[in-house]
């Protein structure tokens, strides 16, 4: 059993700290939001994660986890892991104030010789440009990358079962203390150097979105040539060179790491005379995919007099609460600028939703959401959506446009009910009428109207670029990151 600190009690910080505990450490948790601290100490967690409520009741009573808004806390601990933000700022890059804040606090309490453990999602260099700090040179303290591969969703079984450990270390000594941490797990341990490690981290999550990225423009193409991406995505996903994760072809990625960490590893690229034209293309797609929503939700109620569209899932995943980077977020805000009415469910994300949207009348059940709505958003697909009483959801509706943004509802089901199904590139869309739709010259098919005639092409105009939480923010001063260009994509 080794003495920890966590500095953090965000989605990184406290599953990092739970899971510490579970695995046999005595884990001090720094958390210097008041609000966030209070919450934690009387048993209320901030986030929605599964399993993780149950590890933090459990190992607060054993006295194995605790929380703190004291940096004093940290001093027996022989390792301090940093688990702070590194959000992304206006030009692209990662912000990595709250990291340094963190080390300048933690010095002056830190144990001499103790370890800094480096959690965050940092650009390459930030261990090494720490470890070079006088302070950190005078207490004789080593500092350690270890990136976090979690996913929001499934962040407790992740960390306990995890793919491998990365450790990166200026010597295999310190590798090997960190090492140490982990052995409860018996999982593999990667240990390389400090940059190595950073960029791994990036280039991870930077391929996963590359996949969706890809299967979305496949999806166009899908559409085009009367094809199934779906079955193309299940025939490639088959081949064990490329594998089944992360081929599911809708409204693209979002959440807290994939916007951010592609937007700082083309900034790493820039700053370091490095073109990044695949990071490009990556990040265009995906905020592609937000635009054709729009123009499809638009073409679909844009004749009607104070239309209302619904919009079911928030959070930007299922099983998971947090909105950052939520395709959901973006169309909604898109189409309140039209002048639609917004209604909205999900079973967890309503109020971080309606903090940074408060124009979405947000409905404590879909079947209250889609209460005479003229078309329907499927953004999040969470299993209940999938279960809905499709029969009844006809009759509550006003119109009957589905659009499923995550290619999950049953189409040839939902066409024999009557409704004029879309989704993206999958060959069960419909008009209603059993009628094949048309297809536009970029891949995209069109709603078609209440007679069921075509409307006209998509326009290739600028869809502002969305921030972290899915909403429009202004364009950056900068050209070193990815953006829709003015003339179209």
């Amino acid at each position: 059993m080794a003495q920890l600190a966590v500095v953090g009690a965000g989605y990184v910080g406290l599953v990092t700290a739970a899971c510490l505990a579970e695995i046999g450490h005595q884990v001090t948790c720094i958390e210097v939001d008041e609000g966030r601290l209070c919450r934690l100490r009387a048993g209320d967690l901030p986030i929605r994660e599964p399993g993780l409520s149950q590890l933090v009741s459990k190992h607060t009573l054993d006295g194995n986890l605790r929380f703190t808004g004291e940096y004093a806390g940290i001093a027996a601990a022989g390792f301090v892991f940093i688990a702070v933000p590194t959000p992304s700022s206006k030009d692209g890059s990662a912000d990595t104030s709250y990291v340094l804040q963190a080390v300048d606090s933690l010095i002056p309490h830190a144990r001499p010789g103790s370890v800094i453990v480096i959690k965050s999602t940092v650009p390459v260099g930030t261990a090494d440009k720490i470890a070079g700090l006088a302070s950190i040179l005078a207490a004789g303290m080593e500092v350690v990358s270890n990136p976090e591969f979690l996913r929001q969703g499934t962040a407790v079984q992740d960390f306990m079962a995890p793919d491998r450990v990365v450790i990166g270390a200026s010597s295999p000594h310190e590798a090997a203390r960190v090492a140490d941490l982990y052995a409860a797990l018996e999982a593999p341990i990667v240990a390389v150097d400090r940059r190595s490690a950073e960029l791994a981290k990036y280039a991870a999550n930077a391929l996963l979105a590359t996949r969706i990225s890809f299967m979305n423009e496949i999806s166009h193409i899908a559409a085009a040539v009367h094809a199934d991406v779906d079955d193309v995505a299940r025939i490639v996903g088959l081949d064990r060179r490329i594998g089944p994760a992360f081929l599911k072809a809708g409204l693209g990625w979002g959440g807290s790491c994939f916007p951010k960490d592609v937007l700082a590893l083309s900034s790493v690229a820039a700053n370091n005379g490095c073109r990044t034209p695949i990071l490009q293309a990556v990040y265009e797609v995906n905020e592609l995919q937000r635009e054709l929503a729009a123009e499809l939700l638009m073409d679909a109620v844009r004749a009607i007099r104070d239309p209302v569209v619904a919009i079911l899932g928030l959070a930007f995943k299922p099983n998971t609460d947090d909105v950052r980077g939520s395709p959901a977020l973006g169309i909604a805000q898109r189409l309140l600028a039209e002048g639609v009415i917004v209604r909205a469910h999900d079973p967890f994300a309503l109020v971080n939703a309606n903090r940074v949207l408060p124009g979405v009348d947000c409905r404590p059940d879909p079947y209250s959401a889609l209460e005479g709505a003229d078309a329907l958003l499927l953004a999040t697909e969470w299993e209940e959506y999938s279960a809905l009483d499709w029969v009844l959801v006809r009759e509550t509706m006003r119109g009957k446009t589905v659009l499923d943004g995550r290619n999950a509802l049953n189409g040839v089901f939902l066409g024999e009910l009557g409704f004029r199904y879309w989704s993206f590139g999958r060959a069960t869309q419909n008009n209603g009428n059993g009628l094949a739709p048309k297809v536009h010259a970029n891949g995209v098919t069109p709603h078609a109207d209440e007679n069921g005639a075509s409307p006209k092409v998509h326009r290739n105009g600028v869809f502002p670029k969305m921030d972290m939480n899915g909403v429009v923010p202004k364009v950056h001063a900068n050209g070193t990151h990815p953006s829709i260009r003015e003339a179209g994509v």
